[in-house]
């Protein structure tokens, strides 16, 4: 057997995978939701724009100490903040009538 025999094969699965990554990846960033991670309370109004809804902070609860949670809601989905940093985007769940 050749030494580089199992190379080509190898090499080939490796190229055609390559090729599909930014078709895949391009889908995908279209179909899922904007990440908010890590942007602040400004950065999101200026994204997204002044929200609906403005929930009061949720004050921390136990021994340990924890920050305040703060939700923004929008017409199709709701930002969590903990301070003053976003945290989640949670989408709407669309129903069926």
């Amino acid at each position: 057997m050749k030494p580089f025999a199992l190379f080509r094969p190898i090499a080939a699965l490796l190229l055609a995978m390559a090729c599909a990554l930014p078709a895949a990846a391009q889908t995908e960033a279209t179909t899922a939701p904007q990440s908010v991670h890590g942007l602040t309370q400004s950065q999101v109004i200026a994204r997204f724009g002044q929200p609906e809804r403005r929930h009061a902070p949720v004050p921390a609860q136990g021994e340990a100490p924890t920050p305040p949670i703060i939700r923004w809601d929008y017409s199709d989905f709701s930002i969590y903040f903990e301070k003053r940093i976003a945290l989640h985007r949670v989408d709407h769940a669309k129903f069926a009538e």
